[in-house]
């Protein structure tokens, strides 16, 4: 292949691809890459576009400096790597071009985004080709996944695909999964739940499955405790959208007004839904109970943390929610629902309380009963959150677990 290193020469180097990055809820890839350089990896940073989200964050304008966009790039340059690659492998860039097609036929992204995966791919395989054709690591198995796929078609690389939540794999045709899986050299899964809906939908590909969780960077680690705040302050991080469902919290907190409990709920984050999230705090009189601060960075959600009694999630799914560690590495209970793998960090008198999902009585009656509970109970949640998170979501541990994987696709 032409300017192909040797397995042993490109083991330390990888590219990574993600639709949106940075992203400032995408924090969990950033650590994840930082932890990888830690270790002496050089991580080639791709993404499709720029996130719409503001980047607040000085770490994630920081990537945002050292990340290619992809579209970017300007119409000559996908026209030229296009006939670079017809010219110099004509079979091949068919054969890539006909396998967009066909995927279109079953997808539900119109024939029109797979032509645009196409040239995602003839573009990124162009800059990949420059740097000796390191492994490439995919994060979600949605189109960057196809452009993975087709990058694998088009020039013979190895691709590799980290699936995070449920909207990845429960329409498995719609997505093309099988092809996706079947053509990685590994599929790493965030949570005991994603490996069992992986090995549901596709059984035959158990042994392409690694489990490497999400996790926090040391600086979470060493943050000094905090005592338990007397004031009745809950802090939500999460976007503002269908996934995290915010309306719900908001009918909760309506319920908590209606009963006469005293509250502060800050949420921390922003996305689509925010405009109807301040119609409903309006509407219900809960301007001074409920607070929208929108993006933060790392260090203002550790102190928004710090200085709350538990933090609380509404999500209508989930993958592992990333909120739930940093609230855990503080010394904060969460309260959140039981979709996705929330179960794998939250149990109800051990770290938390887990509630039924979409039930606003449920969630408020939870809420309630943190606010209520003693500041010994408060702390010794918060204890045990915190030794779980420590054991289970350091990222120098995950970090290590994609090297082993990445070694063996080399290999």
């Amino acid at each position: 292949m032409e300017g192909s290193k040797s397995p042993e020469n490109r083991r330390r180097e990888v590219a990574y691809l993600v639709n949106q990055y940075p992203a400032p809820s995408h924090s969990f890839i950033r650590r994840e890459i930082h932890a990888l350089e830690a270790e002496g990896w050089t991580v080639h940073r791709f993404t499709h576009r720029r996130s719409q989200a503001p980047l607040i964050d000085p770490l994630d304008r920081d990537e945002a400096r050292r990340t290619c966009v992809l579209l970017d790039s300007g119409l000559n340059t996908f026209l030229a790597a296009g006939a670079y690659w017809l010219i110099r492998h004509p079979r091949r860039t068919l054969l890539t071009l006909r396998r967009s097609l066909a995927d279109a036929r079953t997808s539900q992204r119109p024939a029109i985004a797979h032509l645009g995966y196409f040239a995602l791919a003839c573009v990124l395989s162009r800059q990949l080709q420059q740097l000796g054709y390191p492994h490439l690591h995919v994060h979600f198995g949605t189109n960057p996944a196809d452009v993975a796929r087709l990058c694998r078609t088009l020039c013979n690389l190895t691709y590799s695909v980290t699936f995070h939540g449920p909207h990845e794999y429960e329409t498995p045709d719609r997505l093309n999964l099988a092809g996706k899986i079947a053509d990685a050299s590994f599929i790493a899964v965030i949570s005991d739940t994603g490996r069992r809906a992986m090995r549901a939908c596709h059984s035959e590909t158990e042994h392409k499955l690694v489990t490497v969780r999400c996790g926090l960077d040391p600086a979470w680690f060493t943050r000094p405790a905090f005592p338990v705040t007397q004031a009745p302050r809950l802090v939500c991080v999460a976007r503002l959208d269908a996934q995290k469902n915010p309306l719900l919290l908001v009918e909760a907190a309506v319920l908590l007004a209606a009963r006469g409990v005293a509250f502060e709920l800050t949420l921390l984050g922003d996305g689509a839904l925010r405009a109807e999230v301040e119609r409903q705090i309006t509407r219900h009189g809960l301007e001074s109970s409920v607070l929208l601060r929108g993006w933060s960075t790392q260090q203002q959600v550790a102190q928004h943390l710090q200085a709350c009694r538990a933090l609380v999630l509404s999500s209508h799914d989930e993958g592992l929610p990333v909120a739930i560690m940093e609230s855990y590495a503080v010394g904060r209970p969460a309260i959140a629902p039981d979709v996705g793998a929330v179960r794998e960090l939250v149990e109800t008198g051990i770290t938390g309380w887990l509630v039924p999902p979409h039930d606003p009585v449920a969630l408020a009656d939870a809420i309630q009963e943190c606010l209520e509970a003693s500041e010994a109970q408060l702390l010794a949640l918060g204890r045990r959150a915190r030794e779980r998170v420590q054991a289970r979501h350091h990222i120098r541990a995950s970090a290590r677990l994609l090297e082993a994987a990445f070694d063996r696709a080399a290999s």
